[in-house]
Parts: C-alpha cells; structure tokens; sequence
C-alpha cells in the first residue's frame, strides 16, 4: 500500500520531495485503515508540499477505501484492477 500511496504523490512532484513526504506520512499513517479513515483536511495538509494535495488526498482516502471495502485490505496485483482504484 504504501507503494501506491507514493505513486499517488508522485505526480506533478519530485521523487525527492516524495520521499521527504512519505517517510513522515507512512509513521503517522501506518496502515490502509489509517488512510481510509483519516480526516482529509488533516491529509491533505500532511501532503501540501506535493502539490495538488486536496486532489492527492481524495486519491489515496479513496483507494485505501476501495482496497478495504473491493479487494479484502489487500492491494490489487493486476493492472486491469489496479486502473480501477482512485487516482490511480
């Protein structure tokens, strides 16, 4: 999942301004659980230096959620299903 969380953030951004991101984001946020029900303006605040934040945060509340209530908390192993995900 967290993977899928920093390709998310990967748009429009640097790897290393992902990277940067990230490693705080996955502590606060350290499950699919965590992102599913986090609060999004909190999210996104957490993720502004990436850029398109409010847009990024959506993506990855949304994927988290579709990978819990779809796909059984486990994320998606075919690029057919990985397409259908939010922000993706």
């Amino acid at each position: 999942h967290e993977l899928l969380v920093a390709t998310i953030l990967s748009a429009q951004c640097t790897d290393h301004r992902v990277n940067q991101v990230s490693s705080g984001l996955f502590k606060k946020y350290s499950s699919i659980e965590a992102f599913a029900f986090a609060n999004l303006n909190e999210l996104s605040k957490d993720i502004y230096s990436c850029g398109y934040h409010n847009q990024k945060a959506k993506s990855i509340q949304g994927s988290s959620l579709a990978i819990l209530n779809d796909y059984e908390g486990e994320v998606p192993q075919t690029m057919e299903e990985l397409i259908k995900l939010p922000g993706v």
